[in-house]
């Protein structure tokens, strides 16, 4: 391994640590009050940071949250109301398929870190005198929902929203106690093989032992879930990467959310 890429490696590590440490835990979800609709005109989402699912504690600052319509055309919600704790948005249902509503591509804080004597440290202020290499690393974010109104349709499914992506192969509205919910991980459009993936559930906090589980992509970033119980679920991933070019830092911390129901 060369020397430039063992720095990286360690630096990503480090950066992770840093950026992310206060709030490791919390992750952005967009949450419905149906994801099966049949006569419904209307759907309610909430989006906000959480520890327990789905306690909202942060709202969501997101500056593109949008709705693809059934046919993959982008539209906007009806109202979006931002309290201090969570977002509260609307969306009309008037048309038959899967709608998906998202955060879209939210960048978030930056971090910094310097080399000083051969170590990575956070930088909070000042950068130490005696440093001899600073890079920097911001988060950018994904949070999906789908709900489906009567048939569900494909084009929302397959929509790429950001680089890091749980691309759904099982319709996420035809996930059932009995079967399996069928994913891949991909990274600009490849797969990512041995990634971790996080799966928690609604009211879990009330289960003993806790409801939560860490599962690692197989090959083809291939992801295969099974479910003991129906509920509302929540899954995410974390992966760093070299940002894009003419980005403001040097590293990107990608995380991508998809909250879903297991039907029984």
């Amino acid at each position: 391994m060369s020397g430039s890429i063992v720095y990286r490696a360690i630096l990503g590590l480090a950066l992770t640590a840093a950026a992310t440490a206060p709030a490791a835990a919390h992750t952005a979800y967009m949450l419905p009050n149906v994801f099966n609709a049949n006569v419904e005109q209307q759907v309610t989402v909430q989006s906000s940071f959480a520890e327990k699912f789905f306690v909202p504690e942060i709202a969501v600052d997101a500056d593109d949250f949008h709705v693809i319509m059934p046919d993959g055309s982008r539209a906007e919600f009806t109202s979006v109301a931002k309290l201090k704790q969570l977002v509260v948005l609307e969306s009309d249902l008037r048309e038959e398929g899967t709608y998906r509503f998202t955060t879209g591509v939210r960048r978030g804080r930056v971090g910094k870190m310097a080399e000083v004597d051969g170590k990575w440290v956070p930088i909070h202020d000042k950068i130490p005198a005696n440093a001899t290499a600073v890079q920097t690393s911001q988060t950018e974010t994904v949070s999906d929902v789908f709900v489906t109104k009567k048939a569900p349709t494909r084009a929302p499914v397959d929509m790429q929203i950001g680089r890091l992506r749980l691309q759904p192969v099982t319709h996420p509205s035809d996930v059932y106690l009995d079967g399996e919910f069928a994913l891949k991980v991909m990274f600009d459009g490849q797969p990512l093989q041995d990634q971790l993936v996080y799966l928690d559930r609604a009211g879990a906090e009330y289960e003993e032992p806790k409801f939560h589980r860490e599962i690692r992509t197989g090959a083809e970033g291939g992801l295969s879930l099974s479910f003991d119980q129906p509920g509302v679920y929540v899954l995410m991933t974390r992966h760093r990467a070299d940002a894009p070019a003419g980005a403001d830092t040097d590293l990107r911390s990608y995380t991508t959310a998809l909250t879903f129901e297991v039907q029984r």
